[in-house]
């Protein structure tokens, strides 16, 4: 019975591929109309490569080198807007790197072909979910991510808190931001803002590792998807009384004034400007808050960032933070257009087709807690 066993599953790894050395993903992040980036973890270090399905195979090189890793990271250009990509994940572990001039390596592993669209500006619709202040809950996160319709979904965004602060270590972090998203990660881009916890702790930087982003900064960026322009920024710690929290390494105040000089470019870059609708994903929402101690940053952001995004015809801030739902319509926290305030453990739907956006909140349990539609944009 055992040599049976054996023999079954030799047969099946020998149908479906080798995935034994992939510990974690694969996920697509920084989607564009041109590119994406596929990340993995392996189970132990060794090269990488991404698979197309015309044969094509694109290594994770540094500097002319193919490199040795766990986290893997790939980017493959060149794409076509809206196109569909069918890709697999590949590698070679490497079983012997102590003489630097020969390494040797061990097993080939193949992936398992998945599909993913490249964003595409020209497309009518735009179609996204988002997820915030998970704070390492798996069983919950899992349940709201389970509820995603993949087709009729066009990227994943994380807008921050979905660990707590610790120190921090690739697995630690892949395990809880992205592994309870199941294998809609393979095929939506997932699209990620910093929350306050993942500014905290050590390493902060290996948040970075796990959502690869070279434009322009790994945590505030532009992007677009149909009719929709979306800016990114990173709204850093929140108040003085956590400050005790980063040991006096905080530079926040120089970090925001950097975002700004940055965003007053970039929203005039003709992709986000002449886009029908703009909207601002944020972990700290930028409101007027009456707490004038610990949301001190919101307040600050409220003041100097708020008149620049205006200006720009912002139409909807997407928050989340404060752990609570909020819709505030223009004018109740001194906002010029609409924010709303994603609870904790939940999911925040959102669409946009012919001048209207729709905005709706589910619970674990998959009940609807709030619905609302702006009309906004023109096509």
């Amino acid at each position: 019975m055992k040599r049976l066993m054996m023999l079954l599953l030799a047969l099946m790894t020998g149908i479906q591929g080798w995935t034994g050395n992939i510990a974690y993903g694969p996920w697509v992040t920084e989607s564009r109309s041109d590119r994406v980036t596929i990340c993995w973890m392996s189970e132990v270090p060794g090269m990488a490569y991404v698979e197309l399905s015309d044969g094509t195979q694109v290594w994770e090189t540094f500097a002319g080198r193919r490199i040795f890793k766990r986290l893997h990271s790939v980017q493959i250009n060149g794409l076509e807007p809206g196109a569909e990509l069918c890709y697999r994940v590949c590698g070679q572990d490497l079983t012997d790197d102590s003489n630097a001039r020969n390494p040797r390596f061990g097993d080939i592993y193949e992936g398992q072909w998945q599909r993913v669209r490249t964003f595409d500006p020209e497309a009518e619709t735009c179609r996204f979910s988002v997820f915030n202040d998970i704070h390492n809950q798996v069983d919950e996160y899992s349940a709201l991510a389970a509820q995603v319709d993949s087709a009729a979904t066009d990227f994943l965004f994380l807008n921050g808190d979905i660990v707590s602060a610790g120190n921090y270590v690739a697995d630690t972090l892949v395990r809880y931001e992205l592994e309870p998203l199941g294998t809609l990660a393979a095929g939506l881009p997932v699209l990620f803002a910093r929350g306050n916890h993942e500014g905290r702790g050590n390493n902060p930087q290996l948040v970075a590792d796990i959502f690869p982003n070279e434009d322009p900064a790994p945590f505030y960026y532009t992007f677009r998807q149909g009719p929709v322009a979306f800016i990114v920024a990173d709204g850093g710690e929140t108040g003085y009384s956590r400050s005790i929290l980063y040991s006096g390494s905080a530079v926040y105040e120089d970090y925001i004034n950097e975002q700004i000089r940055w965003a007053r470019q970039a929203m005039q870059e003709p992709l986000f400007a002449d886009a029908p609708v703009k909207i601002c994903l944020i972990h700290v929402p930028m409101i007027d808050h009456p707490d004038k101690n610990d949301y001190l940053l919101q307040r600050w952001l409220n003041v100097h960032f708020v008149p620049l995004l205006d200006e720009a015809g912002i139409d909807l801030m997407i928050g989340a933070d404060l752990h609570e739902f909020m819709y505030l319509t223009p004018g109740t926290m001194n906002n010029p257009f609409p924010i709303l305030v994603n609870d904790d453990v939940r999911r925040l739907d959102c669409s946009y087709d012919s001048g209207k956006l729709t905005l709706t909140t589910f619970n674990v349990a998959g009940e609807m807690e709030f619905s609302t539609v702006l009309e906004v944009g023109s096509l």
